[in-house]
């Protein structure tokens, strides 16, 4: 599902028009994005948690010539879904 079938279902489900829709979306991803920007923790009950983590800097090899590498410290999203979600997707009562 990309974000147009998304949009169509949302509209569908909330009688909005498919456009509002659309806005609506992209106003969500700006509003996440941002917030995770900040480093700050986005949490859905029932559904998830989005969370920044940093993974620092490490030595890596190239296995093929063996030279040492650094990998610089970067900025990853981890998803860790909620019990109620877990729940839904394995057909179990919580």
């Amino acid at each position: 599902m990309n974000k147009t079938d998304f949009a169509r279902k949302l509209a569908d489900v909330t009688g909005i028009p498919t456009s509002k829709a659309i806005e609506t979306i992209n106003a969500m991803l700006c509003i996440l994005s941002n917030t995770m920007k900040e480093k700050e923790t986005i949490q859905f009950i029932g559904f998830g948690t989005f969370e920044v983590k940093i993974t620092p800097e490490r030595k890596a090899r190239n296995p093929r010539t063996m030279d040492e590498i650094i990998i610089p410290q970067r900025h990853r999203v981890i998803f860790r879904p909620s019990k109620t979600l877990l729940s839904d997707l394995n057909g179990n009562d919580i």
